[in-house]
């Protein structure tokens, strides 16, 4: 009864803290001073225009590209220049340094020539062409539909417009196709039932939400076109939206499947540890374990600022020393001294994790979830870690939260499918044994719950970008950047819902090895970047295993291995060091 009581009474201070700070985040209008660097070609830009959206603030860069700017949580600093790729970059908690690169502004047009030998000069501009289009139904040639086909490109959509119909619409008018193809209702020509074909899945009448900027081209194909397709069902006529996230082939599940793929290279380097600190460590090594945590404390006050300090001497007494007791004392320090930063907070909570302290990262979620009550991976990450740690329930209650608050779980990309596709494995797996009151629906009883490897990637800090690659046993090569300039859309989600973490699917192994790659391309901030990574193999199943690893970052384009498996191998859960990190050569 007791032990009920206090269950009780610490869930109800819970869900206070959570309140309070949600007011006062809420409530927060403190501008942080972002200082930043905006380079081109690793060369200062100078005359960037840095302005925060929707105020009066803006500054330009000096020569050097240096700049300056007040801007509050949760606003935007836009960053344009002549001839460049503009930027948007939404201020967080913990912004302090935005050090920016940009990339020279690339038409979208194939062709802009200029014609005549007069003044009278004339200019030709020939639009981008799209020969094949991806339908439900496999490519279709746009030369055989003739123009039959209507193609609007999703840069020409507004994006002020409430709804995808409503951008349709409104686009048709501004070209003078007239709107009649496209009524609220999701009809086309007058006629009813028309077929919505989203990224392959296929809508009756009206179409679920599709964020427009995500969309990269909308087709709109007539009846007899579409009937060629889609059978009697697009008798009424087809609109085929593709969004950049389907057409760049984002899910691993779609890599799989595609052919022609570049072939690896054999050009990542192995894993290596190496440490920032290193002239410290070598006075470590040549002291008596006795005196370890006595020098420790000697030299702690020069680096209370940099939380890789301690990481970096909590892995080296951990792996050289083989003291994880002294390792965890260096840990409990962090803790204390970055008790208000969150960034560095998941970096300890990867390294807990890291380390099979599951109890302890249990703790520092719980005090992140505290500091980002606004934030999604907030919650996912506490529920995670309960489920890891066996306390089902209590991991279940973190994902109900999650959705007590408002957060959704219909879109089937970023952190929604995460905690979808998680929420649904807790389930399926342990409804017996923790006797979940509630029931879960799964969004469609054909999909399936099991695939032979799922990879969870999870950074730190929400600026960090990567390149990451995909070699199968054909040593077929299939790469996914996760960077501002290739994906501006998914970041973007991020930086709103507040996550940083991705999911990839594996669900057909072929015999052989298969390997992870990634190429670290900064964070705009002169710290490190900790990524975790956790390979669940046979996920959904009753033999599911899984293996961490947390990876330090640091140098810049550089290809890394981050995990080699198999179909025969069965992974070991990591919990020994927070190693390898990315070494400098």
């Amino acid at each position: 009864m007791v032990s009920h009581f206090s269950r009780f009474c610490k869930t109800l201070l819970c869900l206070a803290l959570f309140i309070n700070s949600s007011l006062l985040f809420s409530q927060s209008s403190e501008k942080n001073k972002v200082f930043g660097h905006i380079t081109h070609n690793n060369k200062p830009l100078q005359n960037v225009k840095v302005l925060v959206k929707n105020t009066n603030r803006k500054v330009v860069t000096n020569k050097e590209g240096q700049y300056n700017i007040n801007a509050s949580e949760r606003e935007v600093i836009q960053y344009s220049h002549v001839g460049m790729e503009p930027l948007e970059i939404m201020v967080e908690d913990v912004t302090g340094f935005l050090n920016v690169k940009m990339n020279k502004q690339v038409s979208n047009l194939d062709e802009v020539l200029v014609n005549g030998a007069s003044d009278k000069k004339t200019l030709r501009v020939k639009k981008r062409k799209r020969n094949k289009l991806s339908t439900a139904y496999g490519n279709i040639d746009t030369k055989s539909f003739s123009n039959r086909a209507q193609i609007i490109e999703g840069k020409d959509l507004w994006l002020g417009s409430a709804t995808i119909v409503e951008a349709i619409q409104n686009q048709l008018a501004f070209s003078g196709y007239g709107t009649a193809g496209i009524r609220p209702t999701g009809t086309v020509y007058g006629r009813s039932n028309a077929l919505w074909d989203i990224d392959g899945m296929i809508f009756n009448g009206n179409p679920p939400h599709v964020d427009l900027y995500d969309v990269d081209y909308v087709t709109i194909l007539r009846s007899v076109a579409a009937t060629t397709l889609y059978g009697m069902r697009g008798a009424a006529g087809v609109i085929i939206v593709k969004t950049k996230g389907a057409s760049k082939a984002q899910d691993l599940k779609e890599l799989i499947s595609s052919y022609n793929q570049p072939k690896y290279k054999f050009d990542a380097f192995p894993y290596k540890y190496t440490t920032l600190y290193s002239k410290y460590l070598e006075k470590f090594r040549n002291t008596p374990d006795k005196d370890l945590y006595s020098l420790y404390k000697d030299v702690v006050s020069n680096y209370k600022n940099t939380p890789s300090f301690y990481l970096d001497v909590a892995d080296f007494f951990i792996t050289e020393k083989k003291n994880k007791k002294l390792s965890l004392k260096v840990l409990k320090d962090m803790k204390e001294e970055f008790n208000e930063n969150p960034e560095a907070l998941k970096a300890l909570a990867y390294a807990y994790e890291g380390y099979g302290e599951k109890k302890q990262a249990i703790e520092v979620y719980y005090r992140i979830a505290y500091l980002r009550p606004s934030y999604t991976q907030s919650f996912r990450d506490l529920a995670n870690a309960y489920v890891k740690n066996k306390q089902y329930k209590e991991g279940w209650d973190m994902y109900l939260r999650y959705l007590q608050r408002g957060y959704k779980l219909q879109d089937n990309k970023g952190i929604e499918q995460i905690v979808y596709n998680e929420m649904q494995s807790l389930y399926s797996q342990k409804k017996d044994i923790a006797k979940f009151k509630e029931k879960f629906i799964p969004k469609s009883k054909k999909e399936s719950l099991e695939s032979d490897i799922r990879v969870v990637l999870e950074w730190n800090t929400s600026e960090a970008e990567f390149a990451f690659e995909f070699i199968d046993p054909s040593l077929n090569a299939f790469e996914y950047e996760h960077s501002l300039a290739k994906n501006s859309s998914l970041i973007a989600d991020q930086k709103s819902k507040g996550y940083s973490s991705k999911e990839f699917f594996i669900y057909d192994m072929k015999k052989g090895d298969w390997l992870i790659n990634m190429k670290y391309l900064g964070n705009k901030k002169y710290q490190p970047t900790y990524l975790k990574g956790t390979v669940y193999k046979n996920w959904g199943r009753e033999n599911q295993t899984e293996e961490i690893k947390v990876f330090k970052l640091a140098d810049l384009n550089k290809k890394i291995q981050l995990f080699r498996f198999n179909s025969i191998t069965t992974p070991s859960i990591q919990t020994t060091t927070i190693s390898p990190a990315i070494s400098s050569n």
